[in-house]
């Protein structure tokens, strides 16, 4: 055994965030796994019951081919799976009914490590009612989320709906707080079991590493907690000489602490759902069974979807809410300012008109008798105004010295629910401000706007006392055990206020930019261009609320069609997510434009760019013309479906296919388009219109008024599409100049043999991506580099042969690490969300820009293009 994995079983819960969970060289029982070398499909190493479920015992697997135990067919798929680039999650490899042994059929699931096919097998469960139609559980899940009053409703029907299909004792989401603790938020149980509703559990209980691998891994299943693990035999791969990363597996062995802590809690079998908003681990929906429980894993993989949708579904009500917040208090700032525009003080007309900062943001709760628990202070130059209920003049001046050197690294906005933890001062005035907001009112902090709100004592009820999460074991300090208790501890939490909430704070920040911008400058004409702002902003909010719903309202239909028409989860999940891509090119190309409109051409070269459109596999030619927003999303649709029938079944899916579109303004002022397939596989008419034909033909008609045929003609696909003169908002007959596009060829010789590839980025996801995206490639990571300084340095004074600079770097931009590489003569290229066509500053205009999302092929390929030119101009 390796010193890593020794290291395993001598772990305590005193460095439990260190436990190597990732590598623990063994499996569950139940199932089979063998490490292949990609090369020859020779077992490197395996483990589990695989003389059960192979008909194989160990010794005869290692260090043999794979020929004999596959069929033709099915080792094939394996040698096309060890070429793909992407394949670090586990893909569902084989038929359910496979049978290696008689009356024995199989699941089984394959990844990519180390170069090394990692191929999961476990016994397949054929008796589900689901197993034949998985979506149809995917939608009773999801059936009535719309309806739900509140996200705690939502989270109540979630708890249900996943009990109801993995039939799990008790199903909880379990949310992480600030702190890195959990509440138990929602609850599904059977009635024999005591309720964990409202429970509170220490951040000690999932370690960090678990935390880390929730991230990777939507779905951790634990089918019972007594067994005995499968050794990976060798312990070491062969080939590497290192542990297997089983970071990814589904058969992964349990860490021994975690099975403890849920035999101390009665635990037989568990399953954890990751629930995972904006990139972060929001919390989980825990699975508790009191019996060995075996989820079959078409169920798993309904689950594993659940996961997704639901992430999606919190984080879409969280920013409604928080966009509805955020209208509510733009209108008061907008009479703020209004009313600001006629007194000389502005501290006055802050706080002793209507409306005021305590109307802005409330301070506090309302008591009993109708007023606030909070209050609000001014200081401008020395002098103190209030509002409400606040320290005293004294407290706020000494409060605000410190302030003056505590924010100078900050944004010129605080916030904090427990002021007396980091201001021992404030522990004598926690009655009226345990919890503080602040905002700098001058561009060095010295005046300040701060809202206070009073300690709010309340009691949290935690599952055992959260200051013991630990005993000691029978060897000592050596064996430090989880805790085996679980019963209720009332703890009562003082100095705290509630806490602020994102849209109090974005509050706060858009006061301060009008203060600055506005009140501080004294424009005589403030008040009148206030109140067309106002106006403006109106008209601007209301239109933004209309586009975002609209455009959930799209998705939300596209999920649906999707899920009719999908013949697997796999193809459903696909279909989805390249629908959702291709609305995301048409939302960027009107972006740029500021929804004004979208040319013809520019949409038919972003949505056919991936099939050749600079190589002749593509020809377009067409009048200059700019369709509706509207038109725009409606054919981008209809071209992706188009686009994606042509490389499943007609002219993109083989190498002599092309398609020509060509397109002109009619007499009438309407838009005529052909799309024109040739030189693809014989076509045959389908039997039954699908989703996407139904899209294309109805679609235009119902949102454009225009109108789509098509003719499955033998020798390609024709579509012909007329949209009318509403459709086009600039009419110009003259053709467009097409330059020809920069071709650079890439030559292999050219490119170093292992490049260095510099990566600053500060997304701890996207940074896995790249990382694995290099290991595939045989690339090697410089970094990467998260902050500035860090970059500034690295492109200072490390070697390598190119980069990759994420723009942003929570708020700083790397225009100087482009500068430092540019004298350097290094080639880089930016990444960003950002619209291109504006982000880049003057001197770096025409760098390389990569978009994010990323499409990591597409990333590969330009990271070549850009090492291969510089190679080529410096030879």
């Amino acid at each position: 055994m390796t010193d890593s994995i020794l290291e395993r079983d001598r772990v305590d819960l005193t460095n439990c965030d260190r436990e190597p969970i990732h590598i623990p060289g063994a499996i569950l029982p139940h199932g089979a796994m063998l490490v292949l070398e990609c090369d020859t499909l020779r077992v490197l190493q395996a483990a589990g019951d695989t003389a059960g479920l192979l008909g194989r015992p160990l010794a005869e697997l290692l260090d043999r081919s794979v020929d004999g135990l596959f069929s033709r067919e099915q080792v094939n798929l394996l040698r096309a799976l060890c070429n793909e680039t992407d394949l670090a999650k586990p893909r569902h490899l084989l038929d359910p009914a496979l049978r290696i042994v008689a009356d024995q059929p199989l699941d089984a699931s394959a990844h990519r490590v180390d170069n090394a096919l990692v191929v999961e097998f476990e016994a397949a469960e054929m008796g589900n009612m689901f197993v034949a139609d998985p979506l149809a559980a995917v939608q009773q899940m999801v059936e009535g989320f719309g309806s739900a009053a509140s996200l705690y409703d939502l989270c109540q029907m979630a708890t249900a709906s996943v009990r109801r299909v993995a039939q799990y004792d008790r199903v909880m989401i379990y949310r992480f707080m600030a702190d890195g603790s959990g509440w138990v938020i929602a609850e599904s149980r059977i009635p024999e079991l005591a309720p964990f509703l409202d429970l509170h559990y220490p951040a000690a209980d999932i370690p960090q590493q678990a935390r880390a691998l929730y991230l990777k891994s939507w779905l951790r299943l634990i089918t019972q907690v007594d067994y005995d693990p499968a050794p990976l035999m060798p312990t070491l791969n062969p080939r590497t000489g290192k542990p297997l990363d089983m970071s990814y597996a589904i058969l992964r062995d349990v860490s021994p602490i975690h099975r403890e802590y849920l035999r101390n809690m009665g635990i037989d079998a568990s399953m954890s759902i990751s629930i995972i908003v904006a990139g972060k681990l929001w919390g989980l929906i825990a699975c508790h069974h009191n019996s060995p429980r075996l989820l079959p894993r078409h169920l798993r993989a309904v689950c594993e979807l659940f996961g997704s949708m639901f992430s999606l579904q919190l984080e879409a009500r969280e920013k409604s809410e928080q966009f509805e917040a955020r209208l509510a208090s733009r209108k008061i700032l907008q009479e703020l300012m209004l009313n600001l525009a006629g007194v000389e003080d502005y501290a006055y007309g802050l706080t002793q008109q209507t409306p005021n900062l305590l109307d802005f943001i409330h301070g506090g709760d309302i008591a009993l008798d109708g007023s606030r628990g909070g209050g609000v202070a001014v200081r401008v130059e020395g002098e103190v105004t209030f509002l409400g209920t606040t320290p005293t003049r004294a407290e706020i001046l000494a409060l605000t010295e410190w302030l003056t050197s505590y924010m100078t690294e900050t944004e010129g906005i605080f916030s904090t629910d427990r002021l007396s933890e980091i201001y021992a001062p404030a522990k004598a005035f926690t009655d009226v401000a345990s919890g503080l907001l602040v905002i700098a009112v001058s561009r060095d902090p010295s005046d300040f706007i701060l809202w206070s709100r009073p300690e709010l004592v309340e009691t949290a009820l935690w599952a055992g006392d959260p200051a013991k999460p630990v005993t000691i074991g029978p060897n000592g300090s050596e064996r430090i055990s989880p805790r085996k208790s679980f019963e209720v501890w009332k703890h009562t939490v003082r100095n705290r206020a509630l806490p602020w909430t994102p849209a109090e704070t974005d509050s706060a920040f858009d006061l301060r930019v009008s203060l600055l911008q506005v009140v501080l400058r004294r424009i005589e004409t403030a008040g009148r261009e206030r109140a067309k702002a106002h106006e403006r902003d109106k008209l601007l909010m209301a239109e933004l609320d209309h586009r975002v719903k609209n455009t959930l309202a799209n998705i939300q239909a596209l999920v649906t069609q999707s899920s009719r028409s999908a013949e697997s989860v796999t193809a459903f999940v696909e279909g989805l997510d390249k629908r959702i891509h291709s609305m995301a090119k048409a939302h960027s190309l009107l972006t740029q434009s500021r929804w004004e409109g979208v040319s013809v051409e520019g949409l038919l070269r972003e949505e056919l760019e991936a099939y050749g459109s600079a190589s002749g596999v593509v020809a377009l030619a067409g009048d200059d013309a700019v369709l509706t927003p509207k038109s725009a999303l409606a054919l981008s649709l209809a071209l992706h479906e188009l686009a994606t029938n042509a490389a499943k079944y007609g002219a993109f899916s083989v190498a002599t296919g092309h398609v020509a579109v060509k397109w002109h303004v009619r007499d009438d002022g309407g838009l005529g388009l052909s799309w024109t397939e040739a030189g693809g596989p014989l076509v045959v008419p389908p039997t039954r219109r699908g989703f996407g034909s139904s899209l294309i033909e109805r679609a235009l008609t119902l949102e454009t008024g225009g109108r789509a045929t098509i003719d499955y003609r033998p020798g390609g696909v024709v579509c012909d599409i007329v949209l009318p003169r509403a459709s086009l908002v600039k009419l110009s007959v003259k053709p467009v100049a097409k330059p020809e596009p920069l071709k650079i060829e890439i030559a292999q010789d050219a490119m170093p043999a292992a490049p260095r590839l510099l990566v600053v980025e500060d997304s701890y996801l996207l940074i896995l991506t790249l990382e694995n995206m290099c290991e595939d490639l045989g690339w090697e990571i410089v970094g990467p580099a998260s902050r500035l300084d860090e970059a500034l340095e690295m492109a200072r004074t490390e070697t390598f042969d190119a980069a990759l600079l994420d723009v942003n770097l929570d708020g700083e931009m790397s225009w100087g690490v482009a500068d430092v590489l540019t004298a350097r003569g290094i080639p880089f290229a930016f990444s960003t969300g950002y619209d291109q066509t504006d982000m880049l500053p003057k001197h770096l205009a025409g760098s390389l820009v990569v978009a994010k999302p990323y499409r990591l092929d597409d990333v590969e390929h330009r990271l070549r293009q850009m090492m291969t030119a510089s190679a080529q101009l410096t030879a």
